[in-house]
């Protein structure tokens, strides 16, 4: 896609991971997330969460973490994964998407794809046999764009919220 530029994250994006996670879990959460939903999504010092969060992915050395900007350095978009093995399962060298975000203004524009594809060369390069990702079951744009792009659903996860 012209004018994308993508490169790997270092730990000097450190500010940049932070408001495009934020943009995920905050922004766009809140406008997908049905509202008798939301008290399964609540943390404490949210803030504080989104900031360790962002930590952690840095400090990882086996995180994989793309991001998408402007030829200018304007932010697009990010996401991220990892591999795992799995050495008793058939397709044992796993790829596991973790966050993808792309910021508002750029949607639809096929950010999303171009950073999906960067990051299965990655998974690729790493032998992986499979790739495996999650969103939630209210977001159809996300939903759709996994089926579009030749994922199929095979887990569905149910909560329950217990009164007191």
């Amino acid at each position: 896609m012209n004018g994308v530029v993508l490169r790997r994250a270092t730990s000097a994006d450190r500010s940049l991971l932070y408001f495009l996670h934020r943009t995920l879990y905050v922004e766009y959460a809140r406008e997908i997330t049905p509202k008798k939903l939301a008290p399964f999504f609540a943390w404490r010092d949210f803030e504080r969460v989104l900031r360790d969060d962002v930590d952690s992915l840095l400090a990882r050395p086996e995180a994989l973490i793309v991001l998408a900007e402007t030829p200018e350095a304007e932010p697009l978009g990010y996401i991220t994964g990892h591999v795992e093995s799995e050495p008793r399962r058939m397709l044992s060298r796993r790829a596991v998407v973790e966050e993808w975000c792309v910021v508002a203004e750029a949607r639809g524009r096929g950010v999303g794809r171009t950073l999906y594809a960067e990051l299965e060369r990655l998974f690729r390069g790493a032998g992986c046999q499979v790739v495996e990702s999650e969103t939630w079951p209210f977001n159809r744009g996300a939903r759709e764009a996994h089926i579009a792009m030749g994922f199929v659903e095979v887990k569905v996860r149910f909560e329950k919220r217990l009164e007191e």
